[in-house]
């Protein structure tokens, strides 16, 4: 066995030098693997100088595999091509086939999908588009075929209430005009002041024309709710939502009095009673200052039907009561017999007969002569014509 190691060893070394490295390793092989018995190694030398026969070794065949193939059309806009690939996925198939995607175009199924046999592959193209939203106009590219697909593409969040054009769901162009108008509303409420009333209340325990407050007013507080609505930021309308008193006004109350006292007065014909004293405008007229010419009808004639002339005064019957008797200081008593257009509120209009007409102009007091009416006007203006 040394014998033949050693003869092994030889010739290793011999077809090493001779760069034939593949059959030195086969008797290296050999010869570590072969029982003590097998020593006759094809090519190794024997002991009486000769040597065994050498055989080729069979070469160790490479495994064949075929890759699987699928049949896969893809469309390009107007294009349509099926092909025929063993690639894994539809980036390799677009690889394979030298199709170059822009940087905004894709691939329906994505890139990464695997293929399987029949698929069909659709290649969208960006398109160019223009989307004015926030103040401003955006050129881009897009591969999205409605608006919702070109606003998820560009990163544009629409809020609740923003309004965009064309609609989400419609088909886009190339060279459309998407529109996007940004939308806000907001609640005011605001307060305004509701300014008390004042009533009258009459009052048994307050003297004729004399007024007292029973009770102070505060103001009321009307709430106001409005929506207004914003678009692009400009206020396009406004609407009242309710309103409502969030403090009710409270009225105030004035006394007036009803409780009636009658005093004497002196005059010319001697005392009178008088039951109310009124400040009032004093002016004086005659037939021929009534509007009417001589030759009327009813020329001198007054209201109640007596004629025109000294101690018969127009007033109004809603401050003096019509037919009753006044007594005016510096003229006398009058009978309430008339009344003009132009005697309105505290004003009186004493007759004359044509020749003792006296000028009057200014205020003067006048004293309502007993009786007392049945009816009484206990609000009388307070404000002079």
């Amino acid at each position: 066995m040394m014998g033949i190691l050693s003869l092994s060893a030889a010739a290793y070394l011999f077809l090493q030098q001779r760069h034939d490295s593949a059959l030195a390793a086969a008797i290296i092989d050999t010869v570590t693997t072969t029982p003590a018995t097998a020593v006759a190694t094809p090519g190794a030398e024997r002991l009486d100088g000769s040597r065994t026969p050498q055989i080729a070794p069979s070469p160790t065949a490479e495994p064949t595999t075929t890759p699987p193939t699928a049949t896969v059309t893809i469309v390009d806009g107007e294009q349509r091509q099926t092909v025929q690939t063993g690639a894994g996925t539809v980036g390799a198939l677009l690889a394979e086939i030298d199709l170059v995607l822009g940087e905004q175009d894709v691939a329906d199924p994505p890139l990464d999908t695997p293929l399987q046999d029949g698929m069909e592959v659709q290649i969208r193209r960006a398109i160019p588009l223009t989307i004015q939203v926030d103040g401003q106009s955006l050129a881009v590219f897009s591969s999205g075929r409605t608006t919702a697909e070109l606003l998820a593409n560009a990163g544009i969040v629409l809020g609740e209430l923003d309004t965009v054009t064309p609609g989400l769901a419609e088909p886009l162009r190339p060279g459309d005009v998407v529109k996007i108008v940004r939308v806000r509303e907001e609640v005011l409420v605001e307060d305004t002041e509701v300014p008390f009333q004042t009533v009258y209340q009459p009052s048994d325990q307050l003297d004729l024309d004399t007024k007292a407050a029973l009770s102070s007013g505060t103001p009321g507080i009307l709430r106001r709710s409005t929506r207004v609505r914003y678009e692009d930021g400009l206020e396009v309308d406004r609407q009242v939502e309710g309103e409502w008193f969030e403090r009710e006004p409270v009225n105030e109350v004035i006394g007036y009095g009803t409780r009636i006292t009658t005093n004497v007065v002196d005059t010319p014909e001697g005392p009178r009673e008088y039951w109310r004293v009124v400040r009032m405008r004093v002016t004086a007229y005659t037939a021929a200052s009534s509007g009417k010419s001589p030759d009327h009808p009813a020329y001198g004639i007054t209201a109640s039907g007596l004629p025109a002339g000294t101690g018969i005064v127009a007033v109004d019957p809603n401050v003096i009561p019509f037919r009753s008797e006044v007594y005016v200081p510096g003229y006398g008593v009058g009978f309430a017999g008339d009344t003009g257009g132009g005697v309105k509120g505290r004003w009186i209009d004493l007759g004359y007969d044509e020749e003792e007409l006296q000028a009057w102009n200014g205020y003067v007091d006048v004293y309502y002569l007993t009786p007392v009416p049945a009816e009484i006007n206990y609000l009388l203006p307070e404000v002079l014509p």
